[in-house]
């Protein structure tokens, strides 16, 4: 056997370093190519084979006699990253595969058949990949947890029908063969089968309920990570969420598909649409900005339980001449990260500030009132008026009111001087690559950066009764 493995090896090794494929037709190329894969199958195969077997000698009930133990390494794992130079998670995949798919003796010998046996045999003809047979145990797997004992034996064809639809294998002697599926359908498959093969589905075991949860790491480069185990129910509810808030088109249909043609041939050439402009963000940003917006809207609701009789609230400290000039960094209550000044701005414009004046000993020497909030009138006012994000067309539940000049110039909080944006765009407004707003007669205009479209002022086009209005004038001079 080693005179074979290392004559393939010396085969394989002077294939690749040839670059035989430098020039080749296209046909010869999908050739190489699917060839190529099959015999990966197959050497997938020797090494799932050779892990589950290194598994088997090196179960722990061995104690000092497993084979791991004698080699010098505390687990199977180690002992082949350290054999054949992979990552510990590539490792333990093939450990778990190679279980789950060698044949088991009894005590008298008798030797019963792999927990995924169809499986084995794909991966023994070499026609099985690796992504499908993961695939085919661990949703079957998962879905023999908790499954009626009287169940079993149905899994035994289901597995059996999957590999078969993975390798593009008749179901039964004679019948006609479909072509072999990709592991995304694989996956399809194998969820419709553990459904009907557990129709109440998995539930969680008490340990895996019981991991539930959502954390914070430190600070990291300004940022803080964070992760979680949620419930299916919960991720889907995320999801939801996440799609609904992050759909450019979502708050766009104002007017019938009619009346919005009729408009937007009306309005000048270069009049900006908030559904044309492209959003910069990746999906991972924008769904980071979506959950900003939802709890910004769950703090805002008056729902939340109180803590300590008023509403949550977040806590921000920064100096008074830091604010005042615009430099500086906050204080977050309960964090021990820095937040630049932007975001304090971005925070004290939603939601008003309280200023402290202290002693030098930390005493405090006056309290003043907060100040700086839209109230809800005002924010009435501006729904109706912008009828949401002036920039992107966010709905005006997910905005937050923005004073176009600061604050701390005039220290007015009037409608005239206020806008509706969402989370994203109230961060980077009149940032050197955000976006840029002013009123004018009462009325908010805005202008794109550069990257985005030409540096001119235009009116917003995000409000309902705007465009309504627009269309009516339109048609009546038409008339």
């Amino acid at each position: 056997m080693r005179e074979a493995v290392a004559a393939n090896r010396a085969l394989l090794a002077e294939v690749a370093a040839a670059g035989v494929l430098d020039g080749v037709s296209e046909e010869d190329l999908l050739l190489v190519a699917a060839v190529g894969e099959a015999g990966g199958r197959a050497i997938d195969a020797v090494r799932v084979l050779a892990a589950g077997e290194v598994g088997h000698r090196s179960r722990p009930i061995l104690g000092s006699e497993s084979l791991a133990k004698r080699m010098g390494f505390p687990t199977p794992a180690e002992l082949l990253e350290h054999l054949t130079r992979v990552g510990l998670p590539t490792a333990r995949a093939r450990l778990r595969l190679g279980s789950q798919t060698r044949p088991n003796t009894t005590l008298t010998g008798e030797v019963l058949p792999a927990e995924f046996d169809a499986v084995r045999a794909g991966l023994a003809c070499g026609r099985l990949g690796l992504d499908s047979a993961r695939i085919i145990t661990r949703i079957l797997g998962q879905a023999k947890v908790g499954a009626p004992t009287d169940t079993y034996s149905r899994f035994v064809p289901a597995e059996h029908e999957l590999v078969c639809a993975a390798i593009g294998e008749p179901v039964e002697p004679g019948a006609v063969a479909e072509p072999a599926v990709p592991p995304s359908v694989t996956e399809i498959h194998a969820h419709t089968w553990a459904a009907y093969l557990n129709p109440d589905g998995a539930e969680p075991t008490e340990k895996e309920f019981a991991s539930r949860g959502f954390w914070f790491q430190p600070a990291r480069n300004g940022m803080i990570p964070c992760g979680g185990l949620v419930v299916p129910e919960l991720a889907g509810a995320m999801q939801a969420v996440f799609t609904s808030m992050t759909n450019p088109r979502q708050s766009q249909k104002f007017l019938s598909d009619e009346d919005r043609a009729e408009l937007e041939r009306q309005v000048e050439e270069t009049a900006l649409d908030p559904v044309q402009l492209k959003d910069p963000r990746t999906r991972s940003q924008r769904q980071h900005d979506a959950l900003a917006t939802v709890f910004g809207i769950a703090a805002r609701s008056g729902e939340l339980p109180t803590l300590g009789g008023a509403a949550p609230t977040m806590v921000v400290t920064v100096h008074a001449d830091d604010h005042t000039s615009g430099h500086g960094v906050g204080h977050v209550d309960g964090l021990d990260v820095l937040i630049p000044m932007i975001a304090v701005q971005q925070l004290c414009c939603a939601n008003g500030i309280q200023p402290v004046d202290l002693a030098a000993n930390g005493k405090i020497l006056a309290l003043g009132t907060t100040e700086r909030c839209f109230n809800r009138a005002q924010r009435r006012a501006m729904d109706a008026r912008d009828g949401g994000c002036v920039i992107c067309g966010r709905p005006a539940v997910e905005t937050e009111a923005h004073h176009v000049v600061p604050w701390v110039v005039d220290r007015r909080t009037h409608v005239d001087n206020g806008v509706l944006l969402c989370w994203f765009h109230h961060r980077t407004i009149d940032t050197r690559n955000g976006w840029r707003v002013r009123m004018i007669d009462g009325s908010p205009q805005i202008m794109p950066p550069p990257e985005l479209g030409p540096p001119v002022w235009q009116p917003a086009r995000t409000s309902r009764v705007r465009q309504s209005d627009a269309l009516r004038q339109h048609m009546h001079r038409q008339q």
